[in-house]
């Protein structure tokens, strides 16, 4: 019953792994971006200035881009694009094409490289907490669910044919409370999918359709949640048939 809800946890630890390299190459990048020298912004005229250094400078800032932010195991099976491509989706066309198309790196432009790249290592560590809370909501799904479960297979200590009009009663009301507490699990975890929608900034979609595109269900825990609803519904169907031919 919970193995699909497992199986999202997997892709759980699998995505924090890729952002956590992400998150630590972006850092990594920081700090060589800082070790990096910059140059006073031209004032002579482009042709008696010589920006061959610093030209240079900037070619070490995306050799850093390139050994950090674009050497994590995953990049290429997840983006596969060029210096180009990752600098303008990470940092905005501008200050991407400054940094393939610029003569110098001033101060000024070293600053707004490692602001953007701080904004970007912090937007990964947002992603991380999401993604700890989301792990620690399917944990308790898994705990909640097989609870319900155990409750329900508790109550079928007997058959229906030994039992009482008055147990047969009895029953019915247990499980229409089990039937219940699955609902409420429903509705809340629909609650966590929509708060969460907000929280996955640049992904059209929602969390759960994101993480769990490769699994089998989309939303594991509801599938999870319909299909016990689906047995303490028979469960239900039966205690009832029963009680309309026990006088």
């Amino acid at each position: 019953m919970t193995a699909r809800i497992e199986r999202a946890r997997a892709a759980v630890a699998e995505e924090r792994s890729c952002v956590a390299a992400e998150r630590d190459a972006f850092a990594a990048f920081d700090r060589q971006v800082a070790g990096i020298s910059t140059v006073a912004a031209p004032t002579t005229p482009p042709l008696l200035t010589d920006h061959q250094g610093s030209g240079r400078s900037l070619e070490r800032v995306r050799g850093a881009y390139e050994a950090t932010v674009m050497s994590v195991p995953h990049y290429e099976a997840e983006y596969g694009d060029t210096v180009a491509e990752s600098l303008a989706a990470e940092f905005g066309d501008d200050l991407a094409a400054a940094l393939v198309g610029g003569s110098a790196l001033t101060p000024e432009f070293r600053d707004a490289v490692r602001a953007a790249t701080d904004a970007a290592e912090h937007e990964r560590e947002a992603f991380l907490d999401v993604l700890d809370r989301e792990d620690a909501s399917l944990a308790r799904a898994v705990d909640d669910l097989s609870t319900i479960r155990a409750d329900l297979v508790a109550l079928d200590d007997r058959p229906l044919s030994a039992r009482s009009f008055d147990d047969l009663r009895d029953l019915w009301d247990a499980v229409c409370d089990i039937e219940a507490r699955i609902d409420g699990l429903g509705m809340r975890r629909q609650e966590t999918i929509r708060g969460r929608r907000s929280e996955l900034p640049g992904v059209p979609t929602d969390l759960a359709e994101y993480l769990y595109a490769d699994c089998p269900a989309n939303y594991p825990v509801l599938a999870a949640v319909a299909d016990l609803g689906r047995e303490t519904g028979r469960a239900r169907r039966r205690v009832e048939r029963r009680l309309a031919t026990t006088a």
